[in-house]
């Protein structure tokens, strides 16, 4: 395999480059852009990259943003990568509506762009007349299934909490919508608290602390992914009620799936990250290619209970 260097591009920002130059050779060129490295799920789908990469025989660079909202920056990356005229880009977008233009730009130079991971918002896309090639998870199944295992954890019953991705964001939002459709399934468990904590551990264990004071009774948690999971297993712990309140995560990270075999988590939700990213460069190869890929290539998630921890 090719030598990956690191070498820091702009404060806190990262290029993991699979070859000695972008133009080192006549391999298709892919640039793979990413919100961040700080969640093992995107680590996840960085080493499937570079698997697919070497299977593949492409030249791809794979570029982090600093944080997981570093949405400028991650917008200028596209910006970047346009302007360097790689044949083809994939991006998993922090902002569903962000980032529009500059796939708009993409499609203008003629470079395919694939939206990974995070789907862009359908109606800003058809009202700025882009369509686009999404590769991921349905999120509103995926937190459908999270909350319907845990409703029957529960026994239908219960008072339960919602922790929220990064507001306006579409997989968060879609994980959201999934829970709440599988929490109102059942006419028992009552919604007493929906908050954000940004996708982050820390902030996920104070808003958790907070909900437990005001609702000590409350039975379930469904956290839209598996830092904020973490983090509310943290303060669930803290507040003396492990065993009484169970959790779901989202995304499968061994972490979270070793709580699960442990019994702090109720499940997770593996989306398959390799997989993803697999599909996503092939899908990026055919399109170099003038080849027909489907607009949307849905991977089918997988709920890790107990039972399914087994299995990893």
């Amino acid at each position: 395999m090719k030598r990956i260097f690191f070498n820091s591009i702009k404060a806190g920002l990262f290029t993991i480059a699979l070859s000695s130059s972008l133009y080192a050779s006549e391999k298709p060129q892919i640039a793979l852009l990413m919100k961040t490295l700080s969640n093992e799920y995107f680590i996840s789908m960085q080493k499937g990259a570079e698997e697919a990469a070497k299977n593949l025989n492409i030249d791809l660079t794979i570029q982090v943003a600093e944080k997981e909202d570093s949405t400028e920056q991650l917008v200028g990356l596209v910006e970047n990568m346009i302007a360097k005229k790689v044949d083809a880009i994939i991006v998993t977008p922090n902002d569903s509506i962000a980032f529009i233009p500059a796939f708009q730009k993409a499609k203008k130079a003629g470079i395919p762009i694939i939206d990974l991971d995070v789907r862009l918002d359908a109606e800003a896309a058809k009202k700025a007349g882009l369509q686009f090639n999404y590769v991921g998870v349905d999120n509103f199944l995926g937190g459908y299934l999270a909350a319907k295992n845990l409703t029957q954890a529960l026994g239908e019953k219960g008072k339960v909490a919602i922790l929220e991705g990064i507001p306006g964001v579409d997989n968060g939002e879609q994980r959201k919508a999934g829970a709440i459709k599988a929490f109102q399934e059942s006419p028992n468990i009552q919604i007493v608290a929906q908050q954000s904590a940004n996708w982050e551990t820390e902030q996920a264990l104070n808003v958790v602390s907070n909900i437990l004071t005001a609702h000590p009774d409350i039975t379930g948690i469904f956290a839209a992914n598996d830092n904020m999971a973490i983090g509310a297993v943290t303060a669930v712990e803290n507040a003396g009620l492990a065993g009484k309140v169970l959790i779901t995560g989202y995304d499968g990270i061994p972490l979270a799936i070793e709580y699960v075999k442990q019994g702090k988590l109720q499940n997770t939700i593996d989306q398959l990250p390799k997989k993803q990213v697999a599909i996503a460069i092939e899908s990026a190869l055919k399109q170099i290619k003038q080849q027909p890929i489907p607009e949307t290539f849905y991977v089918d998630p997988v709920v890790v209970d107990k039972a399914e921890s087994n299995n990893y």
